[in-house]
């Protein structure tokens, strides 16, 4: 996939919020704690933001590659629920959201990549739904379950020219 360079480019990643619960429960315990670090940050709307790291076409779709790391953690450590090095797995119109950084990588929620639109050289995702996979139900303890419906997901990537999403993969089109 030819695609135009990104390096340093802010506004391409994604952001998600995860779940409002789920922050509140966080914020209003005593020792609760919400850390992020390795390039991830905190958008003006409290979203967490994941910088675009790489982008890979694979046979069945694309690979999309997030830096940065957020960590929840309370209950003296007993809840602890770590994102570190997201990748997003592209097939067709959906997504599924990957956790983890080497060898440990678990699919914890599936994304609908049915409304995308673009801007300039951008393809953006905006509010995509969102809901939990069994591993990021395993994730929260079980305390949302299989098929929750988490934050909706903002996502910006590099749109190469002669691109755009079809129902199959990134192939060559008109956009």
């Amino acid at each position: 996939m030819n695609t135009p360079r990104f390096d340093g480019r802010a506004d391409l990643g994604f952001a998600w919020s995860v779940k409002d619960s789920f922050l509140q429960y966080i914020r209003s315990m005593p020792d609760g704690s919400i850390r992020w670090g390795d390039g991830a940050s905190v958008t003006r709307d409290g979203q967490f933001y994941f910088p675009l790291t790489s982008v890979r076409q694979t046979p069945a779709g694309l690979d999309l590659q997030f830096g940065g790391e957020v960590r929840f953690v309370a209950h003296r450590g007993l809840l602890a629920v770590t994102l570190t090095n997201p990748l997003i797995r592209i097939v067709g119109t959906s997504g599924v959201l990957i956790n983890g950084s080497d060898g440990a990588r678990d699919d914890l929620c599936q994304i609908d990549l049915t409304a995308q639109t673009h801007d300039d050289d951008v393809l953006m995702w905006l509010d995509a739904h969102v809901a939990l996979t069994a591993a990021g139900s395993d994730l929260f303890a079980g305390t949302y379950k299989i098929d929750e419906v988490m934050a909706p997901m903002t996502i910006r990537v590099p749109l190469a020219q002669d691109v755009s999403v079809s129902a199959d993969i990134l192939t060559s089109a008109d956009v």
